[in-house]
């Protein structure tokens, strides 16, 4: 099983988001996937023209050459696809976006009817549909600021998402390997993203007592608030 991560943090490996997408890798890893990362930040990939040359003239093909012609390769032969991008005013990054933009070519132009819902089926045909995890990290506390997110790739995957790691207080993560407090308290919840790694190869989602440690508060939100201004105080 081939699992493609695309980190769209433009921090790449040095980004909180990175913190998070590794332990759940290792978890694939660990049941026996093959996995590999992106990094969007070191990709040349243009903005979408809007000009549906790819439905038209040249079908799958987009009129600009630049890496999302690999990667949209890469995502062909992928049977799980990781978005892994920190929270950028409530959706994912431009450079993600931009990614996910330029995915049209895998979609074939005819509008089908599914289930009451009106969209495109993906062009390359699969004997077992491509799963999608998100894992997602914001610089405030609450889990509701991930709600336009998550909706986002809802509808993306048509209700059928993998996976959702939406970390909430995530401006503390890359002190957790360096800081031995917090890597005691973060300890459960490292184990339980290595955990929903395996659990997603092995069983196709993510348990719901794994699904608990995510998305349960570590630090208090008030004390968290308070160290994060401090800590940009200039």
């Amino acid at each position: 099983m081939k699992v493609l991560a695309i980190n769209g943090s433009p921090r790449g490996k040095k980004g909180n988001t990175q913190v998070l997408l590794k332990p759940f890798l290792n978890g694939c890893e660990e049941a026996g996937a093959e996995t590999e990362i992106v990094y969007l930040k070191d990709k040349n990939i243009k903005h979408c023209s809007g000009c549906f040359t790819c439905w038209t003239n040249t079908p799958g093909k987009c009129i600009h050459k630049d890496d999302m012609e690999e990667l949209l390769n890469k995502i062909q032969k992928a049977d799980i696809i990781v978005y892994a991008t920190p929270l950028y005013y409530y959706t994912v990054t431009g450079m993600m976006k931009d990614f996910m933009d330029r995915m049209l070519p895998l979609n074939n132009k005819e509008i089908v009817k599914i289930d009451n819902r009106y969209s495109h089926n993906i062009r390359f045909k699969r004997e077992i549909p491509v799963k999608t995890v998100l894992i997602s990290n914001s610089g405030f506390p609450g889990s509701y600021n991930f709600s336009g997110l998550l909706e986002t790739f809802k509808v993306l995957t048509k209700g059928n998402l993998a996976g959702a790691i939406l970390c909430a207080q995530g401006g503390i993560l890359n002190s957790v390997n360096t800081n031995n407090t917090l890597r005691k308290m973060y300890s459960p919840f490292l184990a339980a993203l290595k955990s929903a790694g395996k659990e997603v190869i092995n069983q196709g989602c993510i348990k719901s007592e794994t699904q608990a440690i995510l998305d349960k508060n570590i630090i208090d939100s008030d004390a968290y608030v308070k160290a994060a201004n401090e800590s940009t105080k200039y």
